[in-house]
């Protein structure tokens, strides 16, 4: 058992009130969570049934490995106590327990109750590739429709939104904005709101922006403040210029009074005293230096901008300008928020049309099931939601500071007001672009009252601070840099005493550095990714030569490979070149691959055989595929082949030299051939194993990932079959318009778990995982901000920002709702990314290393400036702002540590350490010169022919159960008389075209079982059409399928003698699943007795007198009744085993019904 600490136990016995856990990095939350579970399970008082538990996980694995743990621990229980009915009784629930993600609970909860949302309930979810295509088609479409009835507010839209090109950029902003709403519970309401933003009866002086940007410049205007402070404190009268920077520093203070106190007047007011800001110059003196000097004009510089720059541009728009910015705006953003409301609801319909549907779609149907809001603005629990608070003993959340609003309320509705239990850290909240909402969990945190097991209070909070994963060090280290960059204007949270790391582990000292930066001053004419690559590279070998020592258990080993990851704010074009320099450097290299899937060589490769397969006369295609691992033509082969034979393309000419290029022919024309009979998945698995495509790439390096990327490609291909599309040449159109699209399309998860190798990945892909030694690389590259640049801004809060559009001017410019939503969203932002930053430095155990590398000789210019964002020695929420990269905010923090002289002789001011009682030593280091090659010199190897022979053996070996690969272990009941009637209606079907129902015969059959599955028995027998009419508008069968219906043969069913036994039976069961176990020597002609599950379902089933008759439709076109119980003799005694097993009750009937010999067949 282990020790817990006190906040520990308390977060595992807290009971009777919403808890919110706020679990720092390496806190145990997982643990913690675990054995809250158990005790509640296993509380011999009260115990709690696992399945009167709901929970939440953020992924599929971190569910698989919450059920994992708590099977570990209920089995040691048990093994210690095997006469524990209690524990065997939840080891026996635990496979049905609700532990998923929240996208899991909500498909169950929809597909049960699915009759009340008017939908089918074996939808399927819709793949991102086709939902965003769908998007895409459905927006476009609406876009053209409003062309064609447009009007002036239309064509406003479009010139506000669209570029001079064309006007994609509407669509995207219909596709944005819909998503972007999804994370809210009611869409439809907040996009409402969002209009009254803009509403032109609002003045500026009662609007909330003007509320935001005035407190914005109020704390600007503290900050100058304290500049001027600063200043006159600096300044001693025994300075030469004393008098002239008295003077000046007076008429600053001026001019930052007048502004402070047009705070208090007008919003014109303000505007004109921050435009008419008139600064003196500086007082000179030549060849004059003083301490004072350097001081006073560091601060004025800083004085100005935050007046000029930070202030002013927030006030570029006037009342009056605001006012007729409105009046134009508002009908525009009206008409938009009626479009996305026009494709949200077209959208849906054509989900419905083909039964598949996003997980964000789900979400919502869930959120109908279980709350809506009436007229009154009243949010109303429904029965079911009612249902699920009295189910539910506890809601356990865990990530809870990734939840966005929508889910909130869902977890709200279902809870009874006092069971929810939600752990998280706001702290590592990375996922913004996912629609994740941190502000949810922070305002739970800042209002619940801290844990008293003796208080009453429904809502209450525990703080886990202990952290058992890093050195010393690291915790001080993470302590240092956020407690100055981190606060609740940037940051969303201040990083005060409650947030720190404590130091929990327990380690041998050390003298390896855990904090490391390392400043890479690359040559000229070396490329900076490569040179850094090189410089980690050679780090990584001289750890590996000396031997340094890692904590491994209990105990220290060597360090290995295995123990580093290089981290990467954007990994995508980073990941080939470190890998490429790690293994010139015979580093092994695992790779967190996040390029788009279509960018792969393995897989580009693989899409150029198949477009020459649909099509040879592409030049390009075919030239890649010659000269690939397929067929390894070389330039001059394909060269002769043009020169020696003029033909218009490339594969004339192939074609014209036979002799040289027979293989590829002869591939090829086997290939055309099997496309046409096997579906895409099918064809393409083909290739790969006939081509040993998964050898030839395996040879390229980076095996596993490759292999996992082709397993991506054919579900893809999967999916694809799975449509309504068919074909090679639809196939290939599709893959185009997801590559012309620009969607992305990720290459496959790889788990690097247990294997030897320096792991390159994303700080986003590495969340949830700890190394010994973190190296975050490239780190003076620039945050994303597209973002921030796009034409619409949009914000939970606050709505949607549009710019206006000057037709005078042919420019746009900010609205004043645009400049408010942008300024909140950059908050966000860089609060995020300061969330990324901590969840890199918290993924390491034992060391964090930082690289930032800078073009020949200039990181001393770079440091001098980023001095300057320290405002009077010190680090504040403006200084973060104004910083745009990982590496400048380590760096700036470097400044201030002890061991930060080597930065601090860079710069021109005056800068102190700063003493804030977190004692670590901080190894800084410039790295310069020449690249030096770290790799060992290699040696030829002599061949193990002892190993030779075991390989040998190996691959020669033949199991001799083998044959059994060739048969299918699951199967469904209809394959068991396969082989009596695979031939038997070959080719005796005639097309569709041919048919006066434009139906083939299947299809008709379909129609009829189809009716018989969904009809009411009842009613079709006493007003047939009136059924079929029900059941076509309700979508059960389609117009074309009720068309085809034989009327006849339906009433004569319904008419007949056995129909009535049907309605006069005591019970009647339908469309009954039924699944067996069958020997497969009973099903093929093999001597193994291994068992094949099958499953199907039986049409109808009805009692009486306590026994069973089984009822199967068939519509075979047959001359006799011999003749149908003879084609159907295995699959109906299956189901008659079957459904004795499934309903305990014995079957003393089987029959099938004949449509075509319209009578009932017995078997005897």
């Amino acid at each position: 058992m282990p020790k817990w600490t006190d906040s520990q136990n308390n977060a595992i016995n807290a009971r009777g009130s919403n808890i919110i856990v706020s679990a720092a990095a390496g806190s145990g939350k997982t643990a913690v969570l675990v054995q809250r579970v158990i005790n509640m399970i296993t509380d011999k008082n009260n115990p709690v049934s696992i399945d009167k538990l709901l929970i939440v996980t953020f992924t599929n694995a971190a569910a698989a490995e919450m059920r994992a743990r708590i099977a570990k621990s209920l089995n040691k229980i048990a093994a210690e106590n095997p006469n524990n009915t209690l524990v065997l009784e939840q080891l026996s629930l635990l496979p049905g327990a609700k532990i998923c993600t929240i996208d899991s609970f909500c498909i169950n909860l929809v597909r049960e109750n699915f009759f009340s949302l008017d939908i089918s309930q074996d939808f399927d979810i819709l793949d991102n590739s086709d939902d965003e295509l769908l998007q895409r088609r459905v927006a476009d479409e609406i876009v053209e429709e409003h062309y064609e009835n447009s009007n002036d507010e239309f064509i406003s839209l479009v010139e506000l939104l669209s570029a001079s090109k064309n006007d994609n950029a509407l669509s995207d902003a219909i596709r944005s904005i819909s998503h972007y709403i999804m994370a809210q519970p009611f869409p439809n309401d907040w996009l409402d709101s969002a209009c009254e933003l803009y509403n032109p009866a609002v003045s500026i002086e009662d609007s909330e922006l003007k509320k935001y940007i005035f407190e914005e410049i109020k704390y600007n205007l503290s900050v100058a403040e304290e500049l001027l402070d600063n200043s006159k404190s600096s300044l001693y009268e025994s300075d030469e210029l004393y008098e002239k920077y008295s003077h000046m520093l007076d008429d600053d203070t001026a001019i930052l009074n007048r502004i402070k106190s047009a705070l208090n007047d007008t919003w014109d007011d303000l505007k004109d005293a921050l435009l008419n800001a008139s600064f003196g110059r500086m007082p000179y003196k030549r060849n004059y230096t003083s301490d004072s000097k350097a001081v006073i004009s560091a601060n004025r510089d800083m004085f100005k901008s935050i007046i000029t720059n930070d202030c002013a541009s927030l006030m570029k728009t006037s009342a009056g300008v605001f006012a007729e910015d409105n009046k134009k705006l508002f009908p525009i953003v009206t008409l938009l928020c009626s479009i996305v409301k026009e494709f949200n609801s077209r959208l849906l319909g054509e989900k419905n049309e083909i039964n598949k549907y996003s997980f964000s779609d789900i979400e919502h149907f869930a959120i109908d099931l279980l709350f809506a809001k009436a007229e009154n603005g009243e949010v109303c629990v429904t029965d079911l939601a009612k249902e699920y608070q009295n189910n539910f003993y506890e809601i356990l959340v865990d990530e809870y500071q990734d939840t966005n609003s929508a889910q909130d309320k869902l977890f709200e509705t279902i809870s009874n007001g006092k069971n929810r239990f939600m752990v998280g850290d706001v702290k590592q909240s990375i996922y913004r672009f996912r629609l994740a909402m941190p502000q949810i969990f922070n305002s739970k945190r800042d209002t619940y009252t801290l844990y008293n097991e003796i208080s009453d209070s429904v809502k209450q909070k525990i703080f886990l601070d202990m952290n058992f994963r890093s050195r010393s060090d690291i915790c001080s280290y993470c302590n240092y840099l956020f407690a100055q960059l981190m606060s609740k204007r940037v940051g969303e949270m201040d990083y005060d005493s409650a947030e720190y790391l404590n130091y929990g582990a327990n380690y041998d000292k050390t003298s390896v550095p855990s904090a490391v930066i390392r400043i890479c001053d690359c040559p000229e004419g070396e490329n900076k990714d490569e040179y850094e690559a090189y410089q980690i590279a050679h780090l990584i070998n001289e750890k590996i030569k000396n031997k340094e020592q890692v904590k491994d258990g209990d105990s220290y080993r060597n360090i290995n490979y295995g123990d580093f990851a290089v981290l990467f704010r954007s990994a995508k074009n980073s990941i080939p070149i470190y890998s490429r320099i790690f293994e010139e450097c015979n580093i092994p290299v695992a790779a967190g691959n996040k390029i788009n899937l279509f960018e792969n060589n393995e897989i580009s490769i693989l899409l150029s055989l198949i477009r020459v397969i649909d099509n040879p006369i592409q030049d390009v295609p075919l030239l890649a595929t010659l000269m690939s691992v397929f067929y390894g033509y070389t330039p001059d082969d394909i060269a002769n082949a043009r020169l020696m034979r003029s033909a218009p393309n490339l594969y004339s000419s192939i074609v014209a030299d036979k002799e040289h290029f027979a293989k590829f022919l002869d591939d090829l024309n086997a290939y055309r051939k099997a496309a046409a009979t096997m579906s895409v998945e099918s064809f393409i698995r083909y290739i790969i194993e006939t081509a040993s495509y998964i050898s030839l790439i395996s040879a390229m390096g980076n095996a596993e990932q490759r292999k996992l990327n082709i397993m991506r490609f054919l579900q893809i291909a999967k999916n694809f079959d799975s449509g309504s599309n068919v074909g090679l040449t639809a196939f290939v159109r599709y893959v185009d318009s997801i590559i012309n699209s620009k969607l992305s399309v990720e290459s496959a998860d790889i788990n690097h778990s247990g294997e030897q190798s320096v792991l390159l990945m994303s700080v986003h892909h590495s969340k949830g995982l700890e190394f010994p030694i973190v190296i975050l690389a490239g780190s003076e590259k620039q945050y994303n901000t597209f973002d921030l640049s796009a034409l619409t801004q949009l914000n939970s809060k606050w709505g949607i920002g549009l710019k206006v559009n000057n037709e005078e001017l042919l420019c746009r410019y900010n609205s004043l709702q645009y400049t408010c939503i942008k300024s909140v969203n950059f908050y966000a932002s860089m609060s995020e990314n300061l969330r990324v930053l901590y969840v890199a430095v918290t993924r390491a155990k034992e060391q964090f290393i930082t690289f930032a590398t800078f073009k020949n000789g200039t990181y001393a210019d770079h440091i001098n400036k980023l001095s300057s964002k320290l405002y009077c020695n010190k680090i504040i929420p403006l200084s973060v702002k104004g910083i745009n990269n990982d590496g400048d905010l380590i760096l700036l923090c470097a400044l201030l540590h002890k061991d930060g002289k080597i930065l601090r002789d860079c710069c021109e001011n005056d800068i102190k350490p700063l003493h804030n009682g977190f004692d670590f030593n901080l190894d800084i280091q410039v790295i310069s010169g020449e690249i030096e090659n770290t790799s060992d010199e290699q040696t030829d190897v002599k061949p193990n022919d002892e190993l030779v022979e075991q390989i040998r053996e190996k691959l020669a070996f033949k199991y001799e159960r083998s044959e059994l690969a060739s048969f299918a272990s699951k199967r469904t009941a209809s394959t068991l008389d396969e082989k009596e009637q695979s031939y038997r209606f070959f080719a005796t079907s005639k097309p569709a075209f041919l048919n006066e129902s434009g139906m083939t015969a299947a299809e008709k059959g379909t129609a009829m079982h189809a009716f018989m599955q969904y009809c009411d028995y009842s009613n079709a027998k006493s007003d047939l059409e009136s059924e079929i009419a029900r059941l076509t508008d309700n979508g059960y069968i389609m117009p074309e399928q009720a068309k085809s219906l034989s009327r006849d043969k339906l009433k004569t069913l319904f008419e007949s003698d056995f129909a009535s036994r049907m309605f006069n039976a005591d019970k009647i069961y339908r469309e009954i699943k039924v699944s067996s176990y069958v020997p497969v020597n009973q099903i093929e002609d093999t001597q193994y007795t291994d068992s094949v599950l099958i499953q199907g379902i039986a049409d109808c089933v009805f009692e009486e007198n306590g026994e069973l008759v089984l009822v199967d439709y068939k519509t075979d076109r047959v001359s006799s009744e011999e003749e149908l119980l003879d084609l159907y003799k295995n699959q109906i005694a299956f189901y008659r085993k079957a459904v004795e097993k499934t309903l305990k009750k014995p079957v003393k009937e089987a029959v099938l019904y004949s449509f075509a010999l319209n009578k009932i067949c017995i078997y005897k």
